[in-house]
């Protein structure tokens, strides 16, 4: 089985009782606000699980946004908890998605499932306008969350989360750094679609 099937056949697996945990909703809306999205924004919230961040990024008044997920069960979950027509379900892997030119992705606690960071960079560069901004957010410290996915299961479907600067590395030219937090609370990394031109 390869490396997308087995993340398929986890998170399919888990979607009927995975949590969008309420309990880390004024954390979602800190992180949103941080992100300061202007209005009529077309958004990807990419391996967006369950739409746990739909009920924050809406109150931005997007254009739309942008459900995309490897998981179709995960994505019918979100489709019935979140009936809203600005919210369009994409059930295929961010790297090979026909994605409309976006003026800002976000990974809500989904960054370290998505192993190929370069390929990631390259995709996204394609995709977020220069001037559009790339989000990386997580509801709790690297720590916790690379705790988190020593469990066996998840192991092999994730990469440890690096000290926030490291990551951005694997962005540059085509994204600059704007925000980091990383501390014992929040993780989240805002960085800015630069005017460099396209990958080839």
């Amino acid at each position: 089985m390869n490396e997308n099937n087995e993340m398929i056949s986890y998170f399919d697996s888990v979607a009927s009782s995975w949590s969008n945990n309420v309990d880390e909703y004024e954390i979602r809306e800190e992180l949103v606000e941080m992100m300061r999205l202007p209005k009529n924004s077309l958004i990807a919230d990419l391996g967006c699980g369950k739409g746990v961040m739909f009920p924050h990024l809406l109150k931005t008044e997007p254009r739309g946004i942008l459900a995309v997920d490897i998981s179709s069960e995960m994505l019918k979950c979100a489709a019935k908890l979140f009936p809203d027509t600005r919210i369009t379900f994409i059930n295929e892997d961010v790297l090979s998605a026909a994605l409309p030119t976006l003026d800002a992705a976000v990974f809500f606690n989904a960054y370290p499932h998505f192993m190929d960071k370069k390929a990631l960079s390259k995709k996204l560069s394609k995709c977020i306008r220069p001037g559009g901004y790339l989000f990386i957010a997580h509801s709790a410290c690297k720590e916790k969350i690379n705790m988190t996915h020593k469990r066996v299961t998840i192991a092999k479907l994730s990469q440890p989360l690096r000290a926030a600067i490291e990551e951005t590395n694997e962005f540059q030219p085509f994204f600059i750094p704007e925000k980091i937090i990383d501390n014992e609370k929040l993780y989240f990394i805002k960085m800015l679609r630069s005017e460099t031109s396209f990958f080839p």
